[in-house]
Protein backbone atom coordinates (compact mmCIF):
# COMPACT_ATOMS: atom_id res chain seq x y z
CA UNK A 1 0.00 0.00 0.00
CA UNK A 2 1.30 3.52 -0.79
CA UNK A 3 2.04 5.75 1.99
CA UNK A 4 -0.65 7.82 3.48
CA UNK A 5 -0.26 11.24 2.15
CA UNK A 6 -1.05 14.59 3.92
CA UNK A 7 -3.40 17.50 3.36
CA UNK A 8 0.42 19.34 2.61
CA UNK A 9 1.46 17.21 0.18
CA UNK A 10 -1.89 17.24 -1.98
CA UNK A 11 -2.17 20.28 -1.74
CA UNK A 12 1.42 20.69 -3.20
CA UNK A 13 0.08 18.57 -6.05
CA UNK A 14 -2.06 21.86 -6.56
CA UNK A 15 0.49 23.89 -6.34
CA UNK A 16 2.26 22.77 -8.84
CA UNK A 17 -0.75 21.86 -11.38
CA UNK A 18 -1.29 25.69 -11.04
CA UNK A 19 2.00 26.79 -11.95
CA UNK A 20 2.44 24.90 -14.83
CA UNK A 21 -1.40 25.54 -16.27
CA UNK A 22 -0.51 29.81 -15.61
CA UNK A 23 2.28 28.83 -18.52
CA UNK A 24 -0.29 27.66 -20.55
CA UNK A 25 -3.40 29.93 -19.47
CA UNK A 26 -1.56 33.69 -18.26
CA UNK A 27 -5.13 34.17 -16.64
CA UNK A 28 -5.16 31.14 -14.12
CA UNK A 29 -4.35 32.49 -10.77
CA UNK A 30 -2.38 30.05 -8.57
CA UNK A 31 -2.81 31.41 -5.26
CA UNK A 32 -6.83 31.53 -5.60
CA UNK A 33 -6.36 27.69 -7.20
CA UNK A 34 -4.11 26.51 -4.50
CA UNK A 35 -6.16 28.08 -1.53
CA UNK A 36 -9.54 26.56 -3.21
CA UNK A 37 -8.10 23.23 -3.83
CA UNK A 38 -7.35 23.10 0.35
CA UNK A 39 -10.65 24.10 0.89
CA UNK A 40 -12.37 21.37 -1.06
CA UNK A 41 -9.69 18.46 0.22
CA UNK A 42 -10.81 18.89 4.13
CA UNK A 43 -13.04 16.02 4.96
CA UNK A 44 -12.13 13.83 1.44
CA UNK A 45 -10.64 10.79 1.79
CA UNK A 46 -7.75 9.48 -0.08
CA UNK A 47 -9.33 8.65 -2.80
CA UNK A 48 -11.29 11.85 -3.34
CA UNK A 49 -8.45 14.25 -4.03
CA UNK A 50 -7.61 14.45 -7.28
CA UNK A 51 -11.19 14.45 -8.34
CA UNK A 52 -11.44 17.56 -5.52
CA UNK A 53 -8.86 19.07 -7.80
CA UNK A 54 -10.57 18.27 -10.72
CA UNK A 55 -13.49 19.85 -9.35
CA UNK A 56 -12.12 22.87 -8.45
CA UNK A 57 -10.22 23.79 -12.00
CA UNK A 58 -13.60 24.20 -13.20
CA UNK A 59 -13.53 27.19 -11.44
CA UNK A 60 -10.11 28.50 -12.38
CA UNK A 61 -10.65 27.57 -16.40
CA UNK A 62 -13.02 29.29 -19.11
CA UNK A 63 -16.16 28.49 -18.53
CA UNK A 64 -16.37 27.24 -22.03
CA UNK A 65 -16.10 23.42 -21.49
CA UNK A 66 -14.42 23.03 -24.91
CA UNK A 67 -11.80 26.22 -23.98
CA UNK A 68 -10.94 24.69 -20.57
CA UNK A 69 -9.91 21.55 -22.41
CA UNK A 70 -8.07 22.47 -24.97
CA UNK A 71 -6.10 24.29 -22.11
CA UNK A 72 -5.54 20.98 -19.59
CA UNK A 73 -5.16 19.04 -22.90
CA UNK A 74 -2.23 21.04 -23.55
CA UNK A 75 -0.86 20.78 -20.49
CA UNK A 76 -1.28 16.77 -21.03
CA UNK A 77 0.76 16.79 -23.99
CA UNK A 78 3.81 18.97 -21.91
CA UNK A 79 3.82 16.19 -18.92
CA UNK A 80 2.51 12.83 -20.01
CA UNK A 81 6.03 11.12 -21.36
CA UNK A 82 6.76 10.32 -24.72
CA UNK A 83 6.20 6.94 -24.63
CA UNK A 84 3.65 5.28 -22.23
CA UNK A 85 4.38 3.24 -19.87
CA UNK A 86 2.73 0.47 -18.30
CA UNK A 87 2.47 2.00 -15.15
CA UNK A 88 2.89 5.61 -14.52
CA UNK A 89 5.17 7.35 -11.97
CA UNK A 90 3.06 8.86 -8.91
CA UNK A 91 4.27 12.43 -10.24
CA UNK A 92 2.42 11.87 -13.69
CA UNK A 93 -0.11 9.79 -12.04
CA UNK A 94 -0.92 12.77 -9.56
CA UNK A 95 -0.93 15.47 -12.37
CA UNK A 96 -3.45 13.81 -14.77
CA UNK A 97 -5.31 11.77 -12.77
CA UNK A 98 -7.79 14.95 -11.88
CA UNK A 99 -7.76 15.93 -16.28
CA UNK A 100 -9.23 12.67 -16.02
CA UNK A 101 -11.70 13.28 -13.53
CA UNK A 102 -12.25 16.96 -15.17
CA UNK A 103 -13.45 15.05 -18.10
CA UNK A 104 -15.29 13.04 -16.25
CA UNK A 105 -17.28 15.68 -14.19
CA UNK A 106 -17.59 17.97 -16.96
CA UNK A 107 -17.23 16.06 -20.17
CA UNK A 108 -20.64 15.82 -21.58
CA UNK A 109 -21.01 19.24 -23.03
CA UNK A 110 -18.61 17.96 -25.80
CA UNK A 111 -18.60 14.50 -26.08
CA UNK A 112 -16.64 13.57 -28.94
CA UNK A 113 -13.37 15.91 -27.82
CA UNK A 114 -14.15 14.30 -24.14
CA UNK A 115 -13.75 11.05 -25.59
CA UNK A 116 -10.78 11.64 -27.98
CA UNK A 117 -8.93 13.24 -24.39
CA UNK A 118 -10.25 9.63 -22.36
CA UNK A 119 -8.14 8.23 -25.29
CA UNK A 120 -4.97 10.08 -24.66
CA UNK A 121 -5.01 10.05 -20.70
CA UNK A 122 -5.92 5.98 -20.98
CA UNK A 123 -2.53 5.74 -22.59
CA UNK A 124 -0.97 6.41 -19.74
CA UNK A 125 -2.85 4.72 -17.18
CA UNK A 126 -4.28 8.03 -15.45
CA UNK A 127 -7.89 7.62 -15.80
CA UNK A 128 -10.57 4.59 -14.39
CA UNK A 129 -13.40 3.09 -15.74
CA UNK A 130 -15.89 4.39 -13.56
CA UNK A 131 -14.98 7.92 -15.25
CA UNK A 132 -16.71 7.12 -18.42
CA UNK A 133 -19.74 5.38 -17.48
CA UNK A 134 -21.66 9.05 -17.74
CA UNK A 135 -20.71 8.88 -20.99
CA UNK A 136 -21.85 4.87 -21.51
CA UNK A 137 -25.35 5.82 -20.01
CA UNK A 138 -25.84 9.01 -21.98
CA UNK A 139 -25.07 7.21 -25.62
CA UNK A 140 -24.19 3.90 -25.23
CA UNK A 141 -23.46 3.02 -29.03
CA UNK A 142 -21.18 6.25 -29.46
CA UNK A 143 -19.06 4.96 -26.55
CA UNK A 144 -19.33 1.11 -27.76
CA UNK A 145 -18.51 2.15 -31.64
CA UNK A 146 -15.43 4.15 -30.20
CA UNK A 147 -14.29 1.26 -27.92
CA UNK A 148 -14.49 -1.35 -31.08
CA UNK A 149 -11.19 0.94 -32.12
CA UNK A 150 -9.38 0.97 -29.02
CA UNK A 151 -9.79 -2.99 -28.05
CA UNK A 152 -7.83 -3.10 -31.02
CA UNK A 153 -5.45 -0.95 -30.21
CA UNK A 154 -1.63 -1.43 -29.18
CA UNK A 155 -1.49 0.26 -26.10
CA UNK A 156 -2.09 -2.20 -23.61
CA UNK A 157 -3.45 0.51 -20.72
CA UNK A 158 -5.99 1.69 -23.62
CA UNK A 159 -7.36 -1.92 -24.03
CA UNK A 160 -7.43 -2.15 -20.11
CA UNK A 161 -9.59 1.10 -19.58
CA UNK A 162 -12.16 -0.27 -22.19
CA UNK A 163 -12.17 -3.33 -20.19
CA UNK A 164 -12.55 -1.62 -17.15
CA UNK A 165 -15.09 0.87 -18.49
CA UNK A 166 -17.87 -2.15 -19.06
CA UNK A 167 -18.25 -3.63 -15.55
CA UNK A 168 -21.91 -3.48 -15.26
CA UNK A 169 -21.68 -2.71 -11.89
CA UNK A 170 -19.42 -0.73 -9.82
CA UNK A 171 -19.22 0.62 -5.82
CA UNK A 172 -18.69 3.95 -7.04
CA UNK A 173 -21.01 4.45 -9.94
CA UNK A 174 -24.38 3.61 -11.22
CA UNK A 175 -24.97 0.36 -12.31
CA UNK A 176 -25.23 -0.07 -16.10
CA UNK A 177 -28.57 -2.23 -16.27
CA UNK A 178 -31.35 0.17 -16.17
CA UNK A 179 -29.40 1.70 -18.54
CA UNK A 180 -28.74 -1.44 -21.17
CA UNK A 181 -31.58 -3.72 -21.26
CA UNK A 182 -29.27 -5.59 -24.01
CA UNK A 183 -25.49 -7.03 -23.22
CA UNK A 184 -24.68 -7.66 -26.86
CA UNK A 185 -22.86 -4.71 -28.07
CA UNK A 186 -20.70 -4.96 -24.38
CA UNK A 187 -20.06 -8.88 -24.94
CA UNK A 188 -19.17 -8.62 -28.51
CA UNK A 189 -16.25 -6.26 -26.65
CA UNK A 190 -15.33 -8.77 -24.24
CA UNK A 191 -15.34 -11.37 -27.17
CA UNK A 192 -12.14 -9.56 -28.55
CA UNK A 193 -10.36 -9.27 -25.29
CA UNK A 194 -11.02 -12.21 -23.66
CA UNK A 195 -8.08 -12.78 -25.58
CA UNK A 196 -5.56 -10.10 -25.21
CA UNK A 197 -2.14 -10.91 -24.72
CA UNK A 198 -1.99 -8.86 -21.34
CA UNK A 199 -3.55 -11.10 -18.22
CA UNK A 200 -4.44 -7.98 -16.67
CA UNK A 201 -7.16 -7.28 -19.53
CA UNK A 202 -8.95 -11.15 -19.19
CA UNK A 203 -8.51 -10.48 -15.38
CA UNK A 204 -10.59 -7.42 -15.82
CA UNK A 205 -12.74 -9.52 -18.76
CA UNK A 206 -13.48 -12.29 -16.21
CA UNK A 207 -14.76 -9.50 -13.64
CA UNK A 208 -17.18 -7.92 -16.06
CA UNK A 209 -18.45 -11.52 -17.14
CA UNK A 210 -19.20 -11.89 -13.17
CA UNK A 211 -21.36 -9.03 -13.15
CA UNK A 212 -23.18 -9.81 -16.41
CA UNK A 213 -24.06 -13.32 -15.12
CA UNK A 214 -25.14 -11.72 -12.19
CA UNK A 215 -27.81 -8.74 -14.33
CA UNK A 216 -27.98 -11.20 -17.64
CA UNK A 217 -27.64 -14.70 -16.42
CA UNK A 218 -28.79 -15.91 -19.92
CA UNK A 219 -26.68 -14.21 -21.92
CA UNK A 220 -23.89 -14.29 -19.79
CA UNK A 221 -23.87 -18.13 -19.00
CA UNK A 222 -24.60 -18.40 -23.11
CA UNK A 223 -21.69 -16.70 -23.75
CA UNK A 224 -19.35 -18.85 -20.81
CA UNK A 225 -20.25 -21.94 -22.46
CA UNK A 226 -19.34 -20.94 -25.75
CA UNK A 227 -15.95 -19.30 -24.60
CA UNK A 228 -15.35 -22.82 -22.86
CA UNK A 229 -15.59 -24.74 -25.81
CA UNK A 230 -11.80 -23.42 -27.23
CA UNK A 231 -10.30 -25.02 -24.51
CA UNK A 232 -7.62 -22.68 -23.78
CA UNK A 233 -5.88 -22.95 -20.36
CA UNK A 234 -6.34 -18.49 -20.05
CA UNK A 235 -9.81 -19.23 -21.10
CA UNK A 236 -10.60 -21.47 -18.76
CA UNK A 237 -9.40 -19.29 -15.96
CA UNK A 238 -11.14 -16.31 -17.34
CA UNK A 239 -14.11 -18.79 -16.79
CA UNK A 240 -12.67 -20.04 -13.34
CA UNK A 241 -13.25 -16.12 -11.81
CA UNK A 242 -15.55 -14.96 -13.71
CA UNK A 243 -18.31 -17.82 -12.07
CA UNK A 244 -16.52 -17.47 -8.68
CA UNK A 245 -19.13 -15.71 -6.84
CA UNK A 246 -22.05 -17.85 -8.47
CA UNK A 247 -19.79 -21.23 -6.72
CA UNK A 248 -19.55 -19.35 -3.86
CA UNK A 249 -23.40 -18.97 -3.96
CA UNK A 250 -24.05 -22.86 -5.08
CA UNK A 251 -25.57 -21.72 -7.88
CA UNK A 252 -25.86 -25.32 -9.89
CA UNK A 253 -25.00 -23.93 -13.66
CA UNK A 254 -22.02 -22.81 -12.43
CA UNK A 255 -20.55 -26.02 -11.01
CA UNK A 256 -21.63 -27.90 -14.11
CA UNK A 257 -20.35 -25.21 -16.58
CA UNK A 258 -17.09 -25.79 -14.50
CA UNK A 259 -17.20 -29.64 -14.42
CA UNK A 260 -17.14 -29.18 -10.48
CA UNK A 261 -20.11 -31.67 -9.67
CA UNK A 262 -22.79 -31.48 -6.88
CA UNK A 263 -23.06 -28.30 -5.02
CA UNK A 264 -21.98 -29.07 -1.13
CA UNK A 265 -24.08 -28.73 1.47
CA UNK A 266 -23.33 -26.63 4.56
CA UNK A 267 -25.05 -27.64 7.84
CA UNK A 268 -24.93 -25.66 10.97
CA UNK A 269 -21.17 -25.59 12.42
CA UNK A 270 -20.22 -26.78 15.77
CA UNK A 271 -17.48 -24.76 16.29
CA UNK A 272 -16.83 -22.05 19.29
CA UNK A 273 -14.77 -17.86 17.89
CA UNK A 274 -12.54 -18.33 20.87
CA UNK A 275 -10.58 -14.97 19.89
CA UNK A 276 -11.09 -12.16 17.83
CA UNK A 277 -9.83 -8.51 18.63
CA UNK A 278 -9.01 -5.50 16.50
CA UNK A 279 -5.82 -3.76 15.95
CA UNK A 280 -7.59 -0.81 17.60
CA UNK A 281 -10.85 0.41 18.38
CA UNK A 282 -10.75 3.53 17.40
CA UNK A 283 -9.12 4.15 13.76
CA UNK A 284 -8.21 7.17 11.88
CA UNK A 285 -9.47 7.80 8.57
CA UNK A 286 -7.59 6.41 5.44
CA UNK A 287 -5.44 3.77 8.06
CA UNK A 288 -5.40 0.16 7.47
CA UNK A 289 -8.21 -1.70 9.72
CA UNK A 290 -6.52 -5.31 11.43
CA UNK A 291 -8.32 -7.58 12.80
CA UNK A 292 -7.31 -11.47 14.33
CA UNK A 293 -9.92 -14.04 15.32
CA UNK A 294 -9.45 -17.83 16.25
CA UNK A 295 -11.87 -20.20 15.82
CA UNK A 296 -12.07 -23.92 17.54
CA UNK A 297 -14.13 -27.02 16.05
CA UNK A 298 -16.09 -28.60 19.41
CA UNK A 299 -17.06 -31.75 16.98
CA UNK A 300 -14.95 -35.00 17.16
CA UNK A 301 -15.74 -35.11 13.52
CA UNK A 302 -14.80 -33.45 10.49
CA UNK A 303 -16.60 -30.35 8.97
CA UNK A 304 -16.73 -28.08 6.27
CA UNK A 305 -16.98 -24.19 7.88
CA UNK A 306 -17.48 -21.47 5.00
CA UNK A 307 -16.65 -18.18 7.04
CA UNK A 308 -17.38 -14.40 6.57
CA UNK A 309 -16.37 -11.12 8.21
CA UNK A 310 -18.90 -8.51 7.83
CA UNK A 311 -18.59 -4.24 8.52
CA UNK A 312 -21.77 -2.29 9.08
CA UNK A 313 -21.87 1.65 9.41
CA UNK A 314 -24.28 4.19 9.50
CA UNK A 315 -24.74 6.21 6.38
CA UNK A 316 -25.51 9.99 7.17
CA UNK A 317 -29.10 9.23 6.38
CA UNK A 318 -29.23 7.27 9.42
CA UNK A 319 -29.28 3.81 7.39
CA UNK A 320 -27.44 0.89 8.28
CA UNK A 321 -25.12 -0.68 5.68
CA UNK A 322 -24.01 -4.08 5.67
CA UNK A 323 -20.79 -5.34 4.01
CA UNK A 324 -20.16 -9.33 4.27
CA UNK A 325 -16.52 -10.34 2.79
CA UNK A 326 -15.41 -14.08 2.75
CA UNK A 327 -12.29 -15.03 4.35
CA UNK A 328 -12.42 -18.90 3.95
CA UNK A 329 -14.30 -21.93 3.13
CA UNK A 330 -11.82 -25.61 4.35
CA UNK A 331 -12.42 -28.95 5.93
CA UNK A 332 -11.63 -28.76 9.55
CA UNK A 333 -10.10 -31.88 11.60
CA UNK A 334 -11.56 -32.66 14.59
CA UNK A 335 -11.19 -30.53 17.45
CA UNK A 336 -8.72 -28.61 15.04
CA UNK A 337 -7.97 -24.57 15.23
CA UNK A 338 -7.65 -22.70 12.90
CA UNK A 339 -6.05 -18.55 13.15
CA UNK A 340 -6.83 -15.38 10.66
CA UNK A 341 -4.86 -12.34 10.73
CA UNK A 342 -6.45 -9.72 8.11
CA UNK A 343 -6.47 -6.75 6.95
CA UNK A 344 -9.13 -4.63 5.57
CA UNK A 345 -8.46 -1.20 3.36
CA UNK A 346 -10.55 0.48 2.45
CA UNK A 347 -13.42 -0.06 4.88
CA UNK A 348 -16.47 0.11 2.41
CA UNK A 349 -18.17 3.65 4.55
CA UNK A 350 -14.79 4.82 2.98
CA UNK A 351 -15.62 4.54 -0.27
CA UNK A 352 -16.93 7.84 -1.90
CA UNK A 353 -20.98 7.74 -2.11
CA UNK A 354 -22.61 10.52 -3.75
CA UNK A 355 -22.23 12.98 -1.75
CA UNK A 356 -18.87 12.73 -1.94
CA UNK A 357 -17.87 12.22 1.97
CA UNK A 358 -16.57 9.54 4.17
CA UNK A 359 -19.32 7.82 6.53
CA UNK A 360 -17.57 8.30 9.86
CA UNK A 361 -18.17 7.57 13.33
CA UNK A 362 -19.50 4.08 14.68
CA UNK A 363 -18.79 0.75 12.98
CA UNK A 364 -19.95 -2.64 13.95
CA UNK A 365 -17.62 -5.75 13.25
CA UNK A 366 -18.80 -9.78 12.89
CA UNK A 367 -17.47 -13.06 12.03
CA UNK A 368 -20.51 -15.74 10.20
CA UNK A 369 -19.99 -19.48 10.13
CA UNK A 370 -21.87 -21.00 7.98
CA UNK A 371 -24.49 -18.54 8.49
CA UNK A 372 -24.56 -18.04 12.01
CA UNK A 373 -22.92 -15.05 13.76
CA UNK A 374 -20.38 -16.36 15.99
CA UNK A 375 -19.38 -13.04 17.33
CA UNK A 376 -18.39 -9.04 17.01
CA UNK A 377 -17.26 -5.63 18.11
CA UNK A 378 -17.98 -1.90 18.07
CA UNK A 379 -15.38 0.32 16.69
CA UNK A 380 -14.82 3.54 15.56
CA UNK A 381 -13.41 5.63 12.19
CA UNK A 382 -12.46 9.05 13.06
CA UNK A 383 -11.49 12.15 10.96
CA UNK A 384 -7.34 13.16 10.98
CA UNK A 385 -6.71 15.76 13.37
CA UNK A 386 -2.83 16.22 13.27
CA UNK A 387 -2.82 17.58 9.68
CA UNK A 388 0.09 19.23 8.12
CA UNK A 389 -0.50 22.58 6.66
Amino acid sequence: MREQRTLFDLTQDGLVIGQKLQRIYPEFDVTAFVSDVRMEMEGQTIYNVTKAIGRVLRQHLPQNYSDALAILMAFVEIEAPPEPRRHPTPKIETRLRPIAHFVSLYGLADFDASLDAFYELSKHRCTRGGEIRAFIIEDPNRCFERFGEWVKDENVNLRLFVAASLCTRGTWQKWLRPYIPDPQPILALLDTLKDDPDASVREQVATDMRDIVKDYPEAGYTTLERWRQDGRTETQKILRQALKYQVKIGDERAFKLLGMGAVPKLGKANIMLTELKPERHVLPINDVFNFSLSLQSDSDAEQTILTYYAVAYKRPTGHITRKRYRLSQRRLKPRQRVDYEKSLFPLPSLKQHEAGKACLGWHRFEVEVNGDVLGGFDFEVTALKDRKV
